[in-house]
């Protein structure tokens, strides 16, 4: 798809993320935010985590509906892809993608998987059954600065491909644009 501005095809770009993933996303990323900053157990840290943990329930179930880099068929990890991806990033010369690139796609899993166990820790600790056990209160601790730790790379990580595809990807996050994909050719 094209953006005409001003009567003339200024700069071509794709729909990577449809305004439902983007929404997802963004908020997604605030209950994160704020729970990560506000971790003292109290109902608005519960209710917060709660909320995370619907959010990504709801972006599973929109990528049953979405097409493209939003739905099931762009978040199917491959190790082949994978493998092949890390030669090339390895060479300095990762090749582009409409969505995300193989290792996003092992990032978005592992940070959704991160999010409903602590949503299920959580859930958990809150139980008759667990009372006086900190093992459950260990365990959400260790996934909380898992997940603190995989936000970090995430974000460097973004940071990075920002850079070395001189594409700005926070932005493409926002506008749900990005440069048309080109294609890897086999010289």
């Amino acid at each position: 798809m094209s953006v005409v501005r001003g009567g003339r095809d200024a700069t071509r770009h794709v729909l990577a993320w449809d305004a439902v993933v983007r929404v997802l996303h963004w908020v997604l990323a605030a209950t994160i935010v704020f729970d990560l900053v506000h971790d003292d157990g109290d109902r608005l840290h519960r209710n917060v985590g709660y909320a995370a943990v619907a959010l990504v329930t709801l972006r599973l179930a929109w990528a049953a509906f979405a097409r493209g880099s939003g739905g099931w068929a762009a978040l199917n990890p491959s190790l082949r892809a994978t493998r092949a991806y890390c030669r090339a990033l390895l060479r300095g010369q990762p090749p582009r993608a409409t969505g995300h690139d193989p290792l996003g796609v092992w990032m978005v899993w592992l940070l959704w998987a991160l999010v409903l166990l602590l949503g299920l820790t959580g859930w958990m600790s809150r139980l008759d059954a667990f009372w006086g056990d900190d093992t459950v209160h260990d365990v959400h601790m260790w996934l909380a600065d898992a997940l603190l730790a995989a936000v970090c790379v995430h974000v460097i990580a973004v940071l990075a491909m920002s850079w070395l595809w001189r594409e700005n990807l926070p932005r493409a996050m926002v506008s749900g644009r990005k440069r048309p994909f080109e294609a890897p050719r086999d010289d």
